[in-house]
């Protein structure tokens, strides 16, 4: 009896993970660091303002340095994008994902609320009318500030964002280390 030879069975492919549901892990990650930041960033804002936790601010400062350098790191890098032809081909580029733009956001209205607290040298409350009305004014301003930018540049929301999360962020952050309100 002569043996047979049988053909090869094709190596099944094990299933690998969909790219929606990466994304789905990403979006999930990203957003339990911004969590984690605004936590710290909170507990860090207790400790330096109202002088609680006996000083202890130290490690509610690195779990926030390191869920925000974790955060910008995870982000997706930007593609290039072919250009358009026709209506519609002003676009330029995506916008960062919103995990970001939140956390820019809840920060910067922390240090600004942080700062007006300070410019009323601690005479209201911290959620009082003034203290709230100052530090709605001045998300006004930089809101103010983003739209003409936005609409200098032709309407790239990209650059204008850009600029609304620095003028955020920047100002109050120079205040706050130099001392300059206390």
């Amino acid at each position: 009896m002569i043996p047979t030879r049988q053909m090869r069975q094709a190596i099944k492919e094990r299933p690998t993970v969909e790219k929606k549901d990466a994304h789905l892990f990403w979006r999930i990650f990203r957003g339990t660091l911004v969590i984690m930041a605004l936590c710290a960033s909170a507990r860090l804002l207790a400790a330096l303002v109202f002088e609680t936790y006996g000083g202890r601010w130290e490690i509610a400062a690195i779990i926030q340095v390191l869920a925000s350098f974790t955060l910008f790191a995870s982000l997706p890098k930007r593609q290039a994008q072919p250009p358009v032809e026709g209506k519609g081909a002003a676009r330029h580029g995506q916008l960062p994902p919103w995990s970001l733009v939140i956390y820019l956001a809840f920060l910067g209205l922390e240090l600004n609320w942080t700062c007006a607290f300070f410019w009323f040298s601690r005479r209201y409350g911290f959620f009082s009318v003034p203290v709230v009305g100052v530090t709605g004014l001045i998300m006004i301003v930089y809101a103010g500030i983003a739209l003409l930018v936005a609409r200098l540049t032709g309407g790239n929301w990209r650059i204008a964002l850009a600029t609304f999360g620095f003028v955020l962020l920047v100002p109050p952050v120079i205040v706050l280390r130099l001392g300059l309100l206390w």
